[in-house]
């Protein structure tokens, strides 16, 4: 009776619509998982690229296939960016589907306001 419960609610699941992410929950996630590295301005200098107004621009790196930063892209290269390009110097745990999901609603969110 039990795993029949458990195969109903994986079932279920597998309906339900994406969840949109959570912009304010985006904020302190990118906060903690990419400033680290990366800055959004473009007066601070980290190791990575600017991340001033990300979505939507086109990628400021080379070798990546992508023609802007957009939810797709990001959501690839938040999930693996060695797959994306293999011989990029990015490298970072694991992102969640949830994390990813709130960062790209952050980077959407301020995307053209910095």
């Amino acid at each position: 009776m039990k795993v029949l419960a458990v195969m109903l609610c994986m079932l279920c699941s597998w309906s339900l619509p994406a969840r949109a992410g959570d912009v304010q929950r985006g904020e302190i996630v990118a906060k903690v998982r990419c400033m680290p590295c990366h800055h959004l301005t473009n007066a601070s200098k980290n190791v990575g690229p600017s991340l001033q107004g990300i979505y939507g621009r086109a990628p400021s790196i080379t070798g990546v296939p992508f023609v802007r930063w957009d939810d797709a892209a990001l959501e690839q290269w938040l999930q693996n960016p060695r797959a994306v390009k293999p011989n990029t110097k990015m490298s970072i745990p694991p992102v969640s589907a949830r994390d990813r999901a709130d960062i790209i609603a952050y980077f959407k969110s301020v995307a053209g306001s910095e």
